[in-house]
């Protein structure tokens, strides 16, 4: 690889690809441009990026970051996407591979594991990072409502038998 822009490229890659904390690698071999200008056009929409990448040059991005396991993730034409939550963005490739099934889930590199088409099935369906904060913050807040309403039904129990001493004390008072 002699070829200066190749070395470029290579390392356009790195820099790239070491900002994503994970890669989704996809297929579009047979995907039409408006088949594309819709998944690029919902990715922006999303938030994410897509990368389209010359597999031998990326194959050596990946070497060089010590990520040859996932040399596996690219076939043919292939391209990269990425965004701030990997269950989002997987949930999203499948239900749009349902839509047009010509759009091809090669696999993933999700903190230094590579994931197969399975393993991105499988992980599309896991909870995304706003179903976890909804589910720990409402966890949370039970434990807390549970405390509040222990704490209050013992005083508002203090409180009642106190009502019922004063109560006949205070009645006797009024009759005498």
């Amino acid at each position: 690889m002699p070829n200066r822009v190749n070395r470029l490229q290579v390392e356009a890659y790195k820099k790239r690809l070491g900002e994503a904390g994970f890669i989704l690698a996809v297929g579009y071999p047979k995907l039409n441009v408006k088949g594309m200008d819709d998944l690029r056009g919902r990715l922006a929409g999303l938030g994410a990026k897509m990368l389209f990448v010359r597999n031998r040059l990326v194959n050596i991005a990946l070497r060089e970051l010590g990520q040859g396991e996932a040399l596996g993730i690219c076939q043919g034409q292939t391209a990269f996407v990425w965004g701030e939550d990997p269950v989002a963005m997987a949930r999203f490739l499948v239900d749009f591979k349902k839509e047009r099934p010509e759009l091809q889930l090669h696999g993933a590199l999700l903190e230094n594991s590579l994931l197969d088409s399975a393993g991105v099935l499988e992980l599309s369906k896991s909870p995304t990072k706003g179903e976890l904060k909804s589910i720990i913050s409402g966890q949370a807040l039970s434990r807390g409502g549970n405390l509040s309403s222990c704490l209050l039904a013992t005083g508002a129990r203090l409180a009642s038998q106190i009502k019922n001493r004063a109560e006949p004390e205070a009645k006797a008072e009024d009759a005498a």
